[in-house]
This record gives structure tokens, C-alpha cells and sequence, in this order.
């Protein structure tokens, strides 16, 4: 398959809590090699209204097992060609809804958008993944930093 352009969006991702209709099991999350884009909810933009959904796999989160009610930051993928207008329309600070089927799960804060390929190379994965872990150094990209 070849490589098509796409986005890379990094967000802090807030999970609802269990009792206010959230998730009743942690998630795995992490972003080792054998972790990333296992978890693949939908995402409603903010223009869009309640229910309105689009594909967005999650790269990978900056912690595993996050419990409802916890926040970690997430790097996703949109994949589905004729809705990256509306990913494209989004900036830092905009709320994006994280659906697992008609429930709102998440609330993920944009904080950058960085252009990416879709399937995504191991090295822009690696690129990505180090905002999710922090890391800083020489040939390591630090995304929403000036």
C-alpha cells in the first residue's frame, strides 16, 4: 500500500469517569512498538454535532492502564481521506470527543497538528511517540513547543 498524506494530532486526553458514563476497565495504552494503533475509537470534531464521528486511531498514549477519570497524552491518526478537511480545520485548544460506539468516552484537548503519512513508517511512529514520552535531545522533534 502506498503511503497517502495525512495528519498527526497530539491531544491531552481526559477519560470520562466510570460513574458520569465513561469506561468501566482501564486502558492499555503505552506506545511501545506492540501497543500502537491498538486502540482505534472514533472522534467527533468540534464543528460537528453530538454523535457525528470519524475515524482516528490512537499511535499511542503517554501512560498504560490509564483509569477513568485519568488524563495521559495520545497522538492519533485520522484515517479516512474525505474527513481530513475537518481534522485540517483543527487547532490547539479545540476539544475533540472520543467515541467507543454511541458514548462519549473521552475529551481529547488538541495541543499540535503535524502533517504525517498513512500507514505511518516506523520513523515518523518513533518521531511521534517521543512527545508521548517526553524525551528531548538531539534529532528528537518536541511538537506545541516554540
Amino acid at each position: 500500500m502506498e503511503a497517502v498524506s495525512t495528519l498527526a494530532v497530539g491531544v491531552e486526553l481526559q477519560l470520562v469517569p466510570t460513574g458520569e458514563g465513561g469506561r468501566e476497565s482501564a486502558l492499555k495504552g503505552g506506545c511501545a512498538p506492540g501497543d500502537r494503533f491498538t486502540y482505534r475509537p472514533n472522534w467527533g470534531m468540534p464543528a460537528w454535532g453530538a454523535g457525528e464521528q470519524t475515524a482516528g486511531p490512537v499511535l499511542g498514549f503517554s501512560a498504560v492502564d490509564i483509569q477513568p477519570g485519568e488524563t495521559a497524552r495520545a497522538v492519533l491518526v485520522p484515517t479516512i481521506p474525505d474527513h481530513l478537511p475537518a481534522w485540517r480545520a483543527v487547532g490547539p485548544g479545540e476539544i475533540l470527543r472520543m467515541y467507543e460506539g454511541p458514548r462519549v468516552c473521552g475529551f481529547g484537548t488538541v495541543v499540535w497538528v503535524e502533517p504525517a503519512s498513512w500507514p505511518m513508517p516506523p520513523y515518523e511512529q518513533d518521531q511521534f511517540t517521543a512527545w508521548l514520552k517526553g524525551e528531548t535531545g538531539p534529532g528528537v522533534r518536541r511538537f506545541g513547543q516554540s
